[in-house]
């Protein structure tokens, strides 16, 4: 009996999990305003997006973020921390937490990091995971995998990142043996002036078709930036607005799916 709620929460589940593939490559703020296309993007959440990025970061910073998928009440939920540390000639260390799900099911990912530089425009990158599973109906499960990454920069206006999750198919721990996904992100940005950024990525979950994510990024001015970006498979619209105050900034985004509705996001991303 257990066994048969287990499947039929993970059938409605999933599905919006799937739609919304997060946990894995898409933390932050300013990147879920860009269409979730993060592999190239070289800020705090690198640390979750890919580990090979934050070694290009120059000092200390932390970051968090949220999103409440569709607005629904009791609904799944993602929260994502991280804090990177550059150590002098010995690369970026980062950390990263994360929760994502609802009471029925949900997942938490902890990771430890590191990227360096292996010349001035290349970079790779190393995560070890705890990912913790628990369901209402079947208990919970513990598994450990990891995240390997690799950033060029052939020039300074091109970045060309790739990243893979779970590339070992580490199972969930729980009874009825489900894998965790196995992700690949490969994605490139290209940077036409210093206020425009334009991204471009492919995400192949190994069990599902391929997902493109496209983003922008426009400096209107030197406090405020203004994203947007979109997501096939399925088709989703992406907003947002980042507000820079000193060393803090604040970013803004939504998410607009046309059958379920709408997902709001919050991140904030603290440089010393």
């Amino acid at each position: 009996m257990k066994h048969t709620l287990s499947v039929i929460a993970m059938a409605v589940v999933f599905p919006l999990a799937a739609i919304a593939q997060t946990g894995y490559s898409d933390a932050g703020g300013r990147a879920n305003g860009m269409g979730n296309a993060s592999v190239t993007l070289q800020d705090v959440f690198s640390v979750q997006n890919n580990q090979a990025a934050m070694a290009f970061l120059e000092a200390p910073a932390i970051g968090l973020s949220t999103q409440n998928f569709f607005l629904v009440d009791g609904g799944i939920n993602a929260h994502y921390g991280v804090f990177a540390l550059p150590v002098q000639k010995a690369g970026v260390f980062g950390l990263s937490a994360n929760y994502t799900g609802d009471i029925t099911f949900n997942q938490t990912k902890i990771g430890l990091g590191y990227g360096r530089k292996l010349a001035e425009n290349v970079a790779v990158g190393l995560q070890l995971d705890y990912v913790g599973t628990s369901t209402s109906e079947v208990g919970s499960g513990a598994a450990f995998t990891f995240d390997i990454g690799v950033l060029y920069k052939p020039t300074k206006a091109l970045s060309i990142g790739a990243k893979t999750f779970n590339p070992i198919r580490a199972k969930t721990g729980l009874a009825y043996e489900e894998e965790l996904p196995a992700i690949i992100n490969v994605g490139i940005a290209y940077q036409p002036s210093e206020k425009v950024i334009l991204c471009l990525e492919g995400e192949q979950n190994l069990t599902d078709d391929l997902r493109i994510k496209s983003g922008v990024e426009y400096q209107l001015i030197e406090q405020l930036y203004l994203r947007g970006g979109f997501i096939s498979n399925p088709s989703m619209f992406t907003a947002g607005i980042g507000l820079k105050i000193k060393h803090i900034q604040i970013d803004l985004n939504s998410q607009f799916h046309q059958q379920l509705g709408t997902t709001p996001g919050l991140g904030l991303r603290y440089d010393f």
